[in-house]
């Protein structure tokens, strides 16, 4: 295999300019789509190992490679399996995993048929 060495990217037109470092720092380190109803089920995923179903509402995603910390920024998303409205949380984060919450509208937690995340940090 060859190795690529360059200062700079660019586009065809010669706009866009990146640095190997811009774009190291810039991209999703790890992602995940997941059903979290009934058996829990990856749908699609990148450096995500599993998702373990704790109880409802409840998930811990465990990641294929290891963050350099924890003080790394993780964005959720979810399909409502209702019409109350609800808010996702992560909290303990770790270098190989973090737990996800999804609750309801009236603060209970509840499990979603399509959730997900991205997490941004350095490796």
């Amino acid at each position: 295999m060859s190795t690529l060495k360059v200062n700079t990217i660019q586009d065809t037109s010669g706009g866009s300019s990146s640095t190997p470092a811009q774009i190291e720092q810039g991209r999703a380190k790890l992602w995940c789509r997941w059903d979290g109803t009934g058996t829990v089920a990856i749908i699609d995923s990148y450096n995500v190992s599993s998702v373990t179903d704790n109880a409802t509402g409840n998930y811990t995603v465990n990641y294929a490679i290891t963050m350099a910390n924890a003080t790394y920024i993780m964005l959720s998303m979810n399909r409502m399996n209702s019409r109350t409205q609800g808010v996702d949380q992560s909290d303990k984060l770790t270098t190989t995993s973090c737990n996800w919450l999804s609750y309801s509208g009236s603060g209970s937690l509840t499990d979603r048929p399509i959730a997900g995340l991205m997490v941004f940090g350095d490796v």
